[in-house]
C-alpha cells in the first residue's frame, strides 16, 4: 500500500508539472525579443504576452533604466509558432483585460513587406495612455475653452462699446449738420426775399439798384454766394452718405460684429459638446458592471429609470438601506401667484430648512429624494403638479444648504401616499432620506 501510494503520488506530481509546464509553454519552442517603454503601467515579470490577440508567451525580464532619460527594457518570450506574425515593424503596447483587469503586452502583427524579427531584436513600444491622462487633458481643454470664452467676451464687449461710441459720435455729427442746415435754409430764405425785392426794384427802376443793374460786380458776388451754398450742400450730402454706409454695415450679416458673435457661438457649442461627452462617459461608468455596486453604495440612482411603482415597493431601500421621511403639507409650503403658478412661502422655506437640519448631520453617502404629492382630478394634472412641487423644493434646498446636487433627486408620486399622516393620500411633499443599516438593523449615526 505504501509503495502504491508513493507511485501514485509520483505520477500526480509528474502530471502536475506537465500541466503547469504546458500552460506556461515551458515545453514549446520559443524565441526572445525586446521592447522599450517609458512607463510600465503595472506590467510585471511573468505578465502575459499576446501576438495579434493570441496568447504567445510571457514577460521574462524587466531591466530598470539607469537614468530618467532612458526607458524600461522588457524581454519577451514568444512561441516559435507565431514568429511569422512578429515583424520588424510590429509595435508592442501595454493593455488591460477589460476595464480593471490585469495588464498584458499586446504585440501587433507586422506587414508582409517587413522581414521577420530575429532572435534578440528590439521592436518599438507604444507609450501607455491611461485614464488619468485623459481626465487631465479634458480638464486642460475645459480651462482653455473657459479662457477663450472670457477673451471672446472681452473682445465683444470692447467691440460693442466702440460701436456704441461711434454711433453716438455719428448722432452728434448729424445733430450739428442739422443745425447748420437749418441756418443755411434760414439764410437762403432771407437771401431769396432780398433778391426778390432787388429784382422788383430794378424792374421798377427805383433807387440805386436800378442804376447798378448793369454792374458786373454784383453778378460775380451772386455767383460766388451760390457756389458757397452748393459746397455746403455737397458736404451735407457726403456726411449723410457716410452715416448711411455705417448703418448698413451695422445691419449686415458679414460685418466684424457678426463674425465675433459667430466665433463665440462656435466656442460655446464646442464646450457644450465636450461637457455632453463627459456626462455620457460618467453615466456609462455608473452602469458598468465593475462600478455599478460602488455608485449604488454611494447612493447614486437614476430616478428617471425607476417607475413610481418600483420606487414605492422599495427599489432604493434593498437590504442595506432604510428610509426616513419628513411629511410637509402644501398649505404651509406653497402659495399660488396671480398667473396660477405655485411658489414657496417664507414660512415654507423656514420649515424646509428646519427639516433638513437633521438630515445634514447624516453620512454624505445617504441619498435624499424629494417626493411630490398633489390632489387633482386627472392623472396628468397630479403628475405635473407633484413634479413641479418636488423640483421647486429640491432646487431651493440645493441652493440654500449647498448639498451635493447629485445626492438629491425628485420623484412625482401623484396622490397616493401609504403611511402618510393623512392615511393613504397626501397633498404636499415628503423628504425621504435613505440611511445605510448597521449590524442590528439600526441606521448608521
Amino acid at each position: 500500500m505504501v509503495g502504491l501510494f508513493v507511485v501514485m503520488a509520483g505520477l500526480l506530481f509528474a502530471l502536475g508539472l506537465f500541466m503547469i509546464g504546458d500552460r506556461r509553454s515551458l515545453f514549446a519552442r520559443d524565441f526572445e525579443i525586446y521592447t522599450e517603454f517609458s512607463r510600465l503601467g503595472g506590467i510585471q515579470k511573468g505578465a502575459i504576452v499576446r501576438v495579434a490577440g493570441a496568447d504567445a508567451g510571457e514577460v521574462e525580464e524587466i531591466r530598470v533604466p539607469r537614468n530618467p532619460s532612458e526607458k524600461f527594457r522588457v524581454k519577451l518570450r514568444v512561441l516559435e509558432d507565431l514568429r511569422g506574425l512578429v515583424r520588424t515593424d510590429s509595435v508592442a503596447s501595454i493593455q488591460t483585460d477589460g476595464l480593471v483587469g490585469n495588464k498584458f503586452i499586446q504585440v501587433e502583427a507586422g506587414t508582409d513587406a517587413a522581414p521577420q524579427a530575429p532572435d534578440g531584436a528590439t521592436i518599438p513600444g507604444s507609450e501607455l495612455y491611461d485614464f488619468a491622462d485623459l481626465l487631465a487633458q479634458g480638464s486642460t481643454t475645459l480651462r482653455e475653452v473657459a479662457e477663450m470664452v472670457l477673451e471672446v467676451r472681452g473682445a465683444l464687449n470692447k467691440a460693442l462699446a466702440s460701436i456704441s461710441e461711434t454711433t453716438s459720435q455719428a448722432n452728434r455729427i448729424l445733430d450739428e449738420l442739422d443745425a447748420d442746415f437749418k441756418v443755411i435754409l434760414r439764410k437762403g430764405n432771407v437771401l431769396v426775399t432780398d433778391v426778390g425785392a432787388i429784382v422788383k426794384g430794378i424792374r421798377e427802376g427805383r433807387g440805386t439798384a436800378g442804376k447798378l443793374v448793369n454792374d458786373p460786380e454784383l453778378y460775380d458776388r451772386a455767383n460766388a454766394l451760390i457756389a458757397d451754398a452748393r459746397g455746403v450742400m455737397a458736404k451735407v450730402d457726403e456726411a449723410a452718405e457716410q452715416a448711411k454706409q455705417f448703418t448698413t454695415e451695422l445691419r449686415s450679416n458679414k460685418g466684424p460684429v457678426q463674425g465675433a458673435i459667430a466665433d463665440l457661438r462656435q466656442t460655446l457649442a464646442g464646450a457644450k459638446e465636450a461637457m455632453a461627452d463627459l456626462s455620457e462617459n460618467t453615466e456609462a461608468l455608473k452602469r458598468n458592471v465593475f462600478f455599478r455596486g460602488f455608485f449604488a453604495r454611494r447612493g447614486y440612482y437614476d430616478l428617471d429609470d425607476i417607475p413610481v411603482e418600483e420606487y414605492r415597493a422599495g427599489a432604493l431601500e434593498a437590504d442595506e438601506r432604510r428610509v426616513v421621511r419628513v411629511w410637509l403639507n402644501a398649505g404651509v409650503l406653497f402659495t399660488t401667484t396671480a398667473d396660477g403658478r405655485e411658489e414657496l412661502t417664507d414660512a415654507g422655506k423656514a420649515r424646509l430648512e428646519s427639516a433638513m437640519s437633521d438630515f445634514l448631520r447624516q453620512p454624505t453617502d445617504s441619498p435624499v429624494v424629494v417626493e411630490g404629492y398633489a390632489q387633482a382630478p386627472t392623472y396628468d394634472q397630479r403628475y405635473i403638479t407633484s413634479r413641479h412641487r418636488a423640483q421647486l423644493v429640491r432646487d431651493y434646498l440645493v441652493n440654500r444648504t449647498r448639498i451635493d446636487g447629485a445626492r438629491m433627486g425628485v420623484m412625482a408620486m401623484g396622490s397616493e401616499a401609504p403611511g402618510s399622516p393623512a392615511g393613504a393620500t397626501w397633498d404636499g411633499i415628503a423628504i425621504a432620506l435613505f440611511l445605510r443599516l448597521e449590524d442590528g438593523g439600526r441606521p448608521q449615526p
